[in-house]
């Protein structure tokens, strides 16, 4: 070959790092070899891709490397293997068609020998079809080893702050496991987080400056994005989520379900958090019951004529955040509020010696009653068989086609959620849970939520709204709380017996026989 008509050769390297590429020869490597094989051709230029070629129009320099050999800047290409230039159709395609139209005249490779003839090029797109063959097939066995992983109850993917993934040799798979340095000071960010006491970039100031938290994979400190996404998991209840699936995991959940919803409902808001000036007892709680928006605060100064002093107001009002829904709820002032709050709190206070009477015989009661779990236990597994076959049902419906998929995938995963939740309760009753001692202790809370509402502080007031009532709404200026379902017996049995109580007026000795027979029925029924 005469040196006008001399070949030039780009040299392309590439290396990613999806599945087998891995194996592959480093960038590096595949350097060092094409200047040890080929080092008496003419190289233009060494050509570096550190993209995936599995997908067309994914490489950069690989499209450069093409638009400059069909403008003649060289007309042949050195790779290591046929698999360095394509594992899909559409670029195989390319080089084919270039090499069949002379466009190309000819390829080197370090581990595959090309003959520029028609049975050259037919062997030359065997090869690259086998090399699409291999990533597909990869692929699709990735794939699969991810689902299977997922059925056995794994997280496929890397374990999130707070746990650590551990390879089991005799299995040949991978576990998630706690991160003993990690998970117990996230387990206190939870707990923090749940008081609603707290705001996030609270937490996270604890997390990083009070209790020297590092990240795993940096040793690092955490990000308020990375913290919201903590308490946003479901990982840490115990499930884990893939391709739209969730299940219970085989890991061991920082929190229960209930303290997640719970969690989510302190947080009580969508979008970026911003820094705000004041903190506000209330803001994140509560919603607008009109379009559903939060409720925001917002603080006023008023100058008094006749003092000339500054008072301050604090208002909380709906955010209209959707235009789509018109809202005119007004703003309500947060003495107003506080009122109302109180008036909601003053259902569960007692009077003091009826309080009194109630938790000695509470405590009695709890003494007299022999340990009861086994028939709750039989009972909550019960629900759960049933809420098994519910989502057989479903499955069955939607392989009818009866239901949509999306709508399916919906219902399936609250009945997987609902299912989990009785499993945690029934693993909180068998770890010995004495559920006598939690009724008595959240009648004690509500009994005395009123006295530690009024003297509490901001922190204190959030903490008893939070836990006495769920779905915090604003209407028409008036606060509408739903309950928690562990109050309604309060306000539906102990209270009217309270009623009952007062008119016996037992501070009269000496009682008469009346007072005494009403008295002996009461404390029956209290019991």
């Amino acid at each position: 070959m005469t040196k006008k008509n001399k070949i030039k050769y780009f040299a392309y390297v590439r290396k990613s790092s999806e599945g087998e590429e891995r194996q592959a020869l480093s960038i590096g490597s595949q350097i060092d070899k094409a200047k040890e094989i080929f080092g008496d051709l003419e190289i233009v230029e060494i050509l570096e891709e550190r993209h995936s070629a599995f997908k067309p129009y994914n490489r950069p320099v690989f499209a450069g490397m093409i638009k400059r050999i069909q403008k003649g800047e060289a007309t042949g290409i050195i790779a290591w293997h046929p698999d360095r230039l394509s594992r899909n159709e559409i670029d195989a395609s390319t080089i084919t068609y270039l090499v069949r139209t002379g466009i190309i005249k000819d390829l080197k490779f370090g581990s595959y020998n090309f003959d520029n003839s028609p049975e050259g090029i037919m062997m030359l797109q065997l090869a690259l079809s086998q090399s699409q063959y291999f990533s597909s097939k990869l692929g699709k066995d990735v794939k699969r080893g991810l689902e299977k992983k997922f059925e056995m109850g794994w997280q496929p993917n890397m374990a999130p702050n707070g746990y650590k993934n551990r390879i089991l040799e005799d299995k040949g798979y991978r576990i998630i496991e706690t991160d003993k340095k990690r998970f117990n000071i996230l387990k206190k960010a939870f707990a923090l987080m749940l008081t609603g006491s707290k705001s996030v970039p609270q937490v996270l100031d604890k997390l990083n400056n009070d209790w020297g938290f590092k990240t795993r994979i940096r040793n690092g400190k955490l990000t308020r994005s990375s913290l919201y996404r903590i308490f946003t998991n479901l990982f840490y209840a115990g499930i884990i989520e893939y391709n739209g699936k969730q299940k219970q995991g085989n890991h061991e959940p920082m929190i229960t379900l209930e303290e997640y919803d719970q969690i989510q409902m302190i947080l009580g808001r969508k979008g970026k958090p911003r820094n705000r000036k004041h903190e506000f007892a209330y803001t994140g709680i509560i919603k607008c019951a009109v379009c559903g928006c939060s409720i925001s605060a917002d603080l006023k100064r008023k100058t008094i004529k006749t003092t000339g002093k500054q008072a301050e107001y604090t208002y909380y009002c709906c955010t209209h955040k959707k235009p789509s829904q018109p809202c005119r709820e007004g703003a309500i002032e947060v003495k107003t509020l506080e009122k109302q709050i109180d008036s909601e709190l003053a259902k569960y206070e007692f009077d003091k010696d009826f309080h009194d009477l109630l938790f000695k015989i509470a405590e009695e009661k709890k003494e007299e009653n022999p340990d009861d779990r086994e028939n709750i236990i039989k009972n909550i597994e019960k629900d759960i068989e049933r809420l098994k076959l519910e989502r057989s049902n479903l499955t069955r419906l939607s392989c009818k086609n009866l239901i949509p998929d999306d709508e399916f995938k919906i219902q399936r995963n609250d009945y997987e959620k609902d299912i989990i939740k009785l499993k945690q309760k029934v693993e909180e009753i068998k770890e010995g849970m004495d559920l006598s001692d939690k009724k008595i202790g959240d009648m004690k809370f509500a009994s005395l939520a009123r006295a530690k509402f009024l003297d509490g502080s901001k922190e204190e007031k959030k903490e008893v709204l939070l836990r006495v009532g769920s779905n915090r709404e604003i209407k028409d200026r008036k606060l509408i709380i739903t309950p928690h379902k562990w109050l309604i017996p309060i306000m539906r049995k102990i209270k009217p017996l309270e009623e009952k109580y007062l008119t016996l007026e037992l501070d009269k000795t000496p009682l008469n026989a009346k007072q005494n027979e009403a008295f002996t029925s009461l404390c029956r029924d209290l019991r």
